[in-house]
């Protein structure tokens, strides 16, 4: 399927993905900061509390990167 052109649609499309960028990192780092808490080492709950800030800073820097990928008009 083509890429929409009107405006609008382009936009939201590019905020829906810098959103799931954003999500996804953050299930990706506070479940493997759960997994270190109840497998490795016993630090509950400081490697989930680790693990989200870490994915916060990466979703984040993800969609950084990605905004500043999308043409300016």
């Amino acid at each position: 399927m083509a890429p929409s052109q009107d405006p609008l649609y382009a936009g939201l499309g590019q905020a829906v993905r810098m959103a799931t960028d954003l999500l996804a990192a953050l299930i990706v780092g506070g479940g493997l900061g759960w997994a270190c808490d109840t497998y490795l080492f016993d630090s509950t709950p400081w490697g989930m509390i680790g693990g989200l800030v870490l994915g916060l800073v990466a979703g984040m820097r993800n969609a950084y990167r990605s905004a500043q990928r999308w043409p300016k008009t």
